[in-house]
């Protein structure tokens, strides 16, 4: 096994998930554009050709983890699994979402993977994403430092050190709850943690924390609050204030959304930036790369392009497959794209006024960096949280992802947002506090001082 890594060598590891990796992808870009040499970034093969597109002075090598077991894919979850995740019950939803996401096998086979890539790559430091923890695994076996990024509510790494008042992660509960709320904030807890204990997932697990205590690994439970606690720093994509606030160590640093805002915006000459010109207020909807909308989405989606026109238009990236549920004939204010160049650039435009999404932390975060109010679908997970954390920041509206109504209540919303100036300018505060906290650019400044800090380490050693 190599002892000595490769002095200033940086790996940066994540699953290919776009709200896993982007952030990643982020810094690492930015290292490179300053000039900083010898980085590797490690995920599965399909995001190959991402690294390789990276821009800057010198190649970012990529290192394989080999293909992401489909199993384990949300892109390509069918629609039955996705509505289990999805439904009314934030438990069910919880208890769904932890028998699909748990598979110990693959966990082991990914953890013998990354310990043979850190062999092969040797870095001094390690930048690594939560949700990829047997690379975690591997790197503190390894007993190489390690810089945690955290794009989801941070508040779920140390789910079982918060007070009880306060709102449980996926329970999309308020700051401020009423006596009602508090009830069922404290049921749900007891509710998620129950799920854990049914024999059908406790065994499995207890069974794959002897595994893994007696393979030498240092966190057999797998608690994110472990990894957490021993790594350098903690990266976190929120700040507190739009994060409910609880008490935290020093290496946690609340550095906002992690996008780079040199990234190319939308053309003025292309079809779609003149689209957006010719167009003073627009609508973006878009409702991530998970999220599968039903026949209800779209119908809820035309109908608010056809209330909504002619002052305003809706520019709606759906993807081809999804296309499928749309009318032959659609609002004439209403363009939808599969794909566009660039979200940052299209929540950019001072054309768009709204972005109406699912409540993904990208998403969220990467609207309110750009100072755009928002009407949030939450589909799943931590989304509701995030749309809780939207509303009550006062730079938004939520709506119920599969209300009956969805139409009469996303246009309502929609409506207000627009004509209310009260969402812009908290959206606008809002993003001044992002601007403040840093972004990529502390990101990078933290990774860097980290692996300064261990080079130094080993010069004294």
């Amino acid at each position: 096994m190599p002892t000595h890594p490769h002095p200033g060598r940086i790996l940066f590891a994540a699953l290919p998930s776009a709200g896993l990796i982007n952030p990643l992808l982020a810094v690492a870009a930015e290292l490179a554009e300053r000039g900083v040499d010898d980085l590797w970034f490690a995920s599965t093969d399909d995001r190959r050709d991402d690294v390789a597109a990276l821009p800057g002075t010198g190649p970012v090598r990529f290192v394989s983890f080999g293909r992401y077991k489909p199993e384990l894919d949300p892109t390509k979850w069918d629609d039955a699994v996705l509505r289990s995740m999805a439904g009314p019950s934030r438990l069910r939803s919880f208890a769904a979402f932890i028998t699909r996401n748990i598979d110990h096998g693959y966990a082991d086979q990914q953890y013998r993977r990354a310990l043979a890539v850190l062999d092969q790559v040797r870095p001094a430091l390690a930048v690594i994403d939560l949700c990829t923890p047997w690379a975690i695994d591997a790197a503190m076996t390894r007993r190489i430092p390690y810089v945690l990024t955290v794009p989801v509510p941070v508040s779920g790494v140390y789910s079982e050190r918060l007070p009880w008042s306060y709102p449980t992660p996926f329970s999309g509960l308020p700051a401020a709850m009423t006596t009602t709320q508090r009830i069922a904030n404290v049921l749900f807890r007891i509710g998620t943690r129950g799920v854990l204990l049914r024999p059908g997932t406790l065994l499995p697990m207890v069974a794959a924390a002897r595994r893994r205590k007696a393979a030498g690994v240092r966190n057999p439970a797998a608690l994110p609050s472990r990894y957490a606690d021993a790594a350098a720093a903690v990266l976190v994509t929120s700040i507190f204030g739009l994060e409910v606030p609880f008490p935290v160590d020093d290496r946690v640093r609340m550095v906002g959304p992690i996008v780079r805002s040199e990234e190319d915006g939308i053309p003025a000459g292309s079809e779609l930036g003149a689209w957006l010109a010719a167009h003073p207020s627009v609508v973006y909807v878009g409702l991530g790369t998970i999220a599968r909308v039903s026949q209800r989405q779209v119908a809820g989606v035309l109908e608010l392009a056809a209330r909504l026109g002619p002052e305003h238009h809706v520019l709606w990236k759906l993807p081809r497959d999804q296309q499928r549920l749309l009318p032959a004939e659609l609002p004439p204010n209403l363009r939808v794209e599969s794909w566009v160049p660039s979200q940052l650039g299209v929540l950019a435009h001072p054309s768009v006024r709204v972005f109406v999404n699912h409540g993904g932390g990208n998403a969220v975060h990467e609207a309110l960096a750009f100072g755009k109010p928002q009407v949030v679908m939450p589909f799943w997970m931590d989304c509701h949280d995030l749309a809780a954390r939207v509303t009550e920041a006062g730079a938004g509206r939520t709506v119920p992802y599969a209300a009956q109504d969805l139409g009469d209540r996303l246009t309502d919303a929609v409506t207000t947002v627009l004509r209310e100036d009260r969402y812009a300018r908290r959206a606008e505060f809002w993003a001044g506090e992002l601007r403040a906290a840093g972004g990529v650019r502390a990101a990078a400044d933290v990774v860097l001082a980290e692996r300064d800090r261990g080079r130094n380490a080993q010069s004294v050693g």
